[in-house]
């Protein structure tokens, strides 16, 4: 028989370790979110300035790697 008080901390370590788990991948959400925004940004001020230049054969390639 399982004593009810044993079950309620079991319960709670399950939680907990969920909560955790959450909040880790929440985190890491938005670290890359925020990457995403700051390289959006760059390449904003880059177009803008007219800087911005597109490698067309490493872009080709790219995408046909990724096709295959």
């Amino acid at each position: 028989m399982i004593n009810p008080i044993h079950q309620s901390y079991v319960a709670q370590v399950a939680t907990n370790d969920i909560n955790k788990t959450e909040n880790k991948e929440n985190n890491k959400a938005k670290e890359t979110q925020k990457a995403e925004e700051s390289k959006a940004s760059l390449i904003a001020s880059q177009i803008k300035n007219g800087e911005y230049k597109i490698n067309l054969q490493a872009t080709s390639k790219a995408i046909a790697d990724s096709l295959l």
